[in-house]
């Protein structure tokens, strides 16, 4: 039989014909009506098997455990993976063959590299499960870093909250305070969650304070990576993260407690300065105005109470209090007539100011008018009051918008004795009086003299 019709088995399995003698290396001869292509199936056909013997040993080697010694094979096609049935089966035959033929060397076999042992579909099994499971924890790791590392975090949410110009301007007005920049602090990311529109949604918690407020807040951010950022109306106007987020604050709950007092009010230029309670979160300020007159001065004395409501500094007005102080020298003196009935007052003199009281002494000496005038002195002790314009001397009002008037009882020198005198503090040392005082009157030719009541009324100036 020819070379062309002899199909050598044992280089057909991954025998090597040079480790074979003669006598194993039996050949196989084809029948006559054998052909090429025949011959070309064949070999199609032990490729195929020997690919799913590779793969087997390829499983089989998931479930074994790790050697050094591990054969490969050197007759695949790879040339890494590890070696191959036909190998194993041929040394086993071999050393079969060679037992069989005298050999009593029990090692003779074992010489020839470790026996594999066959795969079963148990472990095919197994193998299969192990790949499930390295599948399912892969996933997993997958999964975990994309929830636990591809989410915004603190960083992100403080330099969003930073260039947040609603936030880093404050919750407080500014109002009875002058302004300062915000610091903001403490940021905190409280939860972090996904949305159903790709987003996330983070809480959050910080502080802002400047030199006369204090706020801690929590707030709600939406984010998105600032590739996605145009898919979401909230984040329109979203500047990128350093990280590569986009985020936006969606809204806010803050409290806000004033740490420093009010600084200000344009009510109160000059010399404005508040005594602050931070327990009560309160301030209160007494504001003062002096009012000067000729005779003496008035202080009012306003107190104002200011309160922090969480958003802003109110003001109340409390009720005034007046504090007079009189110049006793701008008072005590002599005065003269300057108009009217004033004439008959021949003599009026101030003296004895209290100015505390308030109280002056006047020394008068007035005469009748018309024909046979009689002279009538006395003194009178007058006392001021502060009251609101109103009636006759509504057009007496000082400075302060108050009126000034006086009135007392006295003696007389005529008729019954008694005399009365009241009147207003004028303007440019000037003193409105009305007068009534007793005197007796003289028989004109014949008769008695009888009690009368002269009246007198006029402006006086000072001397």
């Amino acid at each position: 039989m020819s070379d062309e019709t002899r199909l050598d088995t044992d280089n057909a399995k991954g025998l090597d014909p040079d480790t074979t003698s003669g006598e194993s290396a039996a050949t196989k001869v084809l029948a006559v009506t054998a052909t090429a292509a025949f011959a070309d199936a064949c070999e199609l056909a032990a490729i195929a098997e020997q690919e799913h013997r590779e793969a087997a040993l390829a499983l089989e080697s998931l479930v074994q455990a790790p050697s050094t010694t591990a054969m490969l094979t050197e007759a695949t096609r790879s040339g890494v993976t590890q070696e191959l049935p036909y190998r194993a089966e041929a040394e086993a035959r071999m050393a079969a063959e060679a037992a069989a033929a005298g050999g009593d060397d029990p090692d003779a076999g074992a010489s020839r590299g470790p026996r594999r042992l066959p795969i079963s579909r148990r472990h095919l099994a197994v193998a299969g499960a192990c790949l499930a499971v390295l599948a399912v924890v892969a996933v997993g790791a997958v999964w975990f870093a994309n929830s636990s590392f591809a989410q915004p975090d603190a960083a992100a949410v403080e330099q969003v909250l930073a260039e947040d110009p609603d936030i880093m301007d404050g919750f407080a007005s500014n109002d009875y305070v002058d302004e300062s920049p915000y610091e903001l602090s403490d940021v905190v990311l409280n939860s972090c969650e996904a949305d159903d529109d790709g987003s996330y949604i983070v809480d959050a918690s910080a502080t802002i304070s400047n030199e006369s407020f204090e706020s801690e807040f929590t707030v709600a951010l939406k984010f998105a990576r600032a590739s996605e950022k145009d898919r979401y109306s909230e984040l329109a106007h979203a500047q990128a993260t350093s990280t590569g987020w986009a985020g936006a604050v969606l809204q806010t709950n803050d409290t806000t407690e004033a740490i420093a007092g009010v600084t200000r009010d344009s009510a109160f230029p000059d010399g404005f300065d508040a005594t602050f309670d931070r327990a009560a979160q309160t301030c209160t300020y007494t504001a003062q105005d002096v009012y000067d007159f000729w005779f003496g001065t008035n202080t009012v004395s306003t107190p104002y109470t200011y309160s922090f409501n969480g958003d802003a500094w109110t003001r109340a007005q409390g009720e005034a209090t007046s504090t007079v102080a009189y110049d006793a020298d701008a008072l005590q003196g002599s005065y003269v007539a300057s108009d009217g009935d004033a004439a008959n007052m021949v003599g009026f003199e101030i003296d004895h100011v209290d100015i505390e009281q308030g109280t002056f002494t006047v020394e008068y000496r007035a005469v009748t008018p018309g024909f046979a005038s009689a002279e009538i002195t006395g003194i009178i002790d007058c006392t001021l009051t502060r009251m609101t314009p109103d009636g006759a001397w509504r057009g007496y009002r000082q400075t302060d918008g108050m009126t000034y008037v006086f009135s007392g009882d006295g003696s007389s020198s005529g008729g019954e004795g008694t005399a009365h005198l009241e009147g207003a503090l004028g303007l440019d040392k000037s003193i409105i009086f009305s007068f009534t005082g007793d005197y007796t009157r003289a028989p004109l030719l014949f008769g008695q003299p009888t009690d009368e009541s002269m009246e007198l009324a006029g402006t006086l100036v000072r001397e």
